[in-house]
């Protein structure tokens, strides 16, 4: 674990050493600092693949903070440069970002087209499905495959027949083992659809705990969709809890327990953990 503070960190980033710009990059993961957000943009043009991805992700696990300035820098970026940031954008989950992906289906470049029609996908755009069913023609294989994901994502009657109609249009086997999981995931989402369940991505504990030792903040994220779709485990809401503590976070900690509290009325075992923590902070 890196000891550096937060300016040593940011000016590191500018070093002529790779070693010195990883070990920064790596100490800047969980960061909401504002300030933090034009030199990791400036770092998802490094020449380091692992310094590129690494300030993508941390940007788009910045979510609200730092999407406004994303956007601006996604629509005025170009070739290779723009793929990080269009992988930043995606990470934030933000519904804003929509019509600038839509924008880059036409992008000149192949990885920013990729990236584009799967976050499409991923952000439940159905009304850009034709957008989306476009890429199906792309010259790029991945491309195309990206779009058989997002349209498996949209999981509509509309969008299965579109993967069907490209699985019987092409002839590659492994083009038509990609339809066939498209397909599969798409009609499992839509009967959970139609029982109301929630249909929410959700990574495991055991993955989650030791994401906690190297990206704090994506954990954060990841549980919190444990406690939107109200599961009834409680170590997503415990580990939550201590995870906000650290960060000073109060507001959210009692959303938390207050949350958990409400699920697990009733089991009065697992409310007790809860209770007594939610009164210790009154």
């Amino acid at each position: 674990m890196s000891n550096l503070s937060f300016e040593e960190a940011i000016n590191n980033l500018s070093s002529d050493d790779v070693k010195v710009r990883k070990e920064a990059i790596e100490s800047l993961v969980g960061i909401t600092d504002e300030s933090a957000i034009e030199p990791l943009i400036k770092a998802t043009t490094d020449d380091n693949a692992q310094v590129r991805f690494k300030a993508a992700e941390i940007l788009g696990n910045m979510g609200d903070v730092a999407v406004d300035k994303l956007i601006e820098e996604f629509k005025n970026a170009s070739g290779k440069d723009k793929r990080f940031l269009a992988f930043a954008l995606k990470e934030t989950e933000d519904k804003k970002v929509i019509p600038y992906f839509v924008d880059a289906i036409d992008d000149e470049d192949f990885g920013v087209r990729k990236v584009a029609v799967r976050a499409l996908g991923e952000l439940q755009a159905a009304d850009q499905i034709d957008s989306i069913a476009k890429c199906l023609e792309d010259e790029d294989w991945g491309v195309k495959l990206a779009a058989i994901q997002a349209l498996g994502d949209l999981a509509t009657d509309e969008s299965i027949k579109l993967i069907k109609d490209a699985r019987k249009a092409e002839d590659d086997k492994d083009f038509k083992k990609s339809c066939n999981k498209a397909i599969k995931k798409a009609e499992k989402r839509q009967k959970a659809k139609a029982s109301g369940e929630s249909i929410v991505k959700l990574i495991p504990m055991s993955t989650l705990k030791e994401m906690e030792k190297t990206n704090p903040q994506k954990a954060i994220k990841e549980y919190e969709r444990y406690v939107e779709t109200k599961q009834a485990k409680d170590v997503p809401y415990k580990r939550l809890c201590v995870l906000y503590r650290k960060a000073n976070d109060y507001d959210n900690e009692v959303r938390v327990l207050e949350t958990a509290m409400e699920v697990f009325q009733g089991n009065d075992k697992k409310l007790a953990y809860f209770e007594k923590r939610l009164n210790k902070m009154k």
